[in-house]
């Protein structure tokens, strides 16, 4: 396995998987499949993340297969400029179970580490997924808070947990 930052030429590949997290599991993310399909590719390069303060961080496994991803976004306001934020996480059904985010968690809070001024990360997730919760917890990261409610889709509702890991 290759863990490595996504660049301009992964942007298919990302945006292939990112498709498939959203189809797979609705209740995991803020987005939704059916708005995301509707985004074109010159979208999707426009908004690719890039910079050493916002971008994603991939694992490839043999013929150069993305098998999974994590966003970074560093905040951008110079009184929030010390917190960045996890996004996107997700490990390809096919793939999952093998460590891979684990990987990709311990590879991506690195990368943060060695941002000048930044002193904490913080994501959301939702409470029923336990493995990731536990996976999480095991790098750092600590619940303070649970907003109710959080994610709806259709006639459910499910809440999250706010984490956050100090550098």
């Amino acid at each position: 396995m290759i863990l490595r930052k996504l660049e301009p030429q992964d942007v298919e590949a990302f945006w292939s998987l990112r498709l498939k997290s959203l189809k797979e599991h609705p209740e995991s993310f803020g987005s939704n499949y059916e708005d995301a399909s509707l985004t074109g590719m010159d979208e999707v390069r426009r908004r690719f993340p890039n910079t050493a303060d916002q971008f994603l961080l991939g694992a490839f496994g043999e013929n150069n297969e993305l098998m999974g991803m994590i966003g970074f976004r560093r905040e951008p306001s110079r009184n929030l400029a010390h917190k960045g934020i996890l996004w996107g996480v997700y490990v390809d059904s096919a793939h999952q179970g093998k460590g891979i985010a684990q990987a990709l968690l311990r590879h991506v809070l690195e990368e943060a580490r060695s941002l000048d001024g930044l002193e904490q990360v913080y994501l959301s997730v939702v409470t029923v997924n336990e493995p990731a919760v536990r996976l999480y917890r095991s790098a750092g990261f600590e619940i303070f808070g649970t907003e109710a409610n959080a994610l709806k889709i259709g006639d459910r509702s499910f809440d999250e947990y706010w984490m956050a890991c100090k550098l």
